[in-house]
């Protein structure tokens, strides 16, 4: 992707598939769904970018739009853990990179962190070189909050509000900040 015409393309290849989705039947869609994939190659063709370009590809979509990586970061992180998949683990911390370029106000993107991190434990990577890793995809504030983060060491789902869940269709991971 060396010219701006890969970059256009990307951009409206992207901007086609996320404008089809709806947000809630995707959150709520079993996984894996076609839609993971579809989101997982946009995010590969992203990390190849140069920085500007990967800039300008987000400035090209909508704060709604970029949302959606976010819930594919999610979706992914519970797909790695269920297939022991650190490329899984990658590409959504990176989509939840994407989510997050611009970080909206009150938003505790550490929360959001804790997921990756415990997932990278668990399958026996090192969380330091995950985050370190997926940092280049950030703007400046993601960055600064993924490199400290982790760095940490002593992050756990329950102290972020997470709990690990296993269900007949595997395990999941639920935000409940009451437990």
């Amino acid at each position: 992707m060396q010219n701006g015409n890969a970059l256009h393309i990307l951009i409206e290849e992207a901007t086609a598939v996320l404008s089809a989705i709806n947000m809630v039947a995707y959150y709520a869609a079993p996984l894996p769904d076609n839609t993971d994939e579809q989101l997982r190659q946009i995010v590969t063709r992203f990390t190849v970018l140069t920085p500007d370009q990967r800039d300008r590809f987000l400035e090209s979509l909508t704060p709604e739009q970029r949302s959606v990586f976010g819930i594919f970061g999610h979706r992914a992180a519970t797909l790695a853990a269920r297939e022991k998949s650190s490329d899984w683990l990658y590409s959504g911390l990176t989509g939840y990179v994407m989510a997050n370029y611009t970080i909206p106000e009150g938003r505790q993107v550490k929360v959001g962190l804790a997921v990756y991190y415990h997932v990278a434990r668990q399958l026996g990577m090192n969380p330091v070189a995950l985050f370190e890793e997926t940092a280049v995809y950030a703007a400046p504030e993601m960055e600064r909050e993924m490199l400290g983060y982790g760095r940490d060491g002593k992050i756990s789902l329950h102290q972020y509000g997470w709990r690990e869940l296993k269900t007949p269709d595997g395990i999941r991971y639920k935000f409940d900040p009451t437990s």
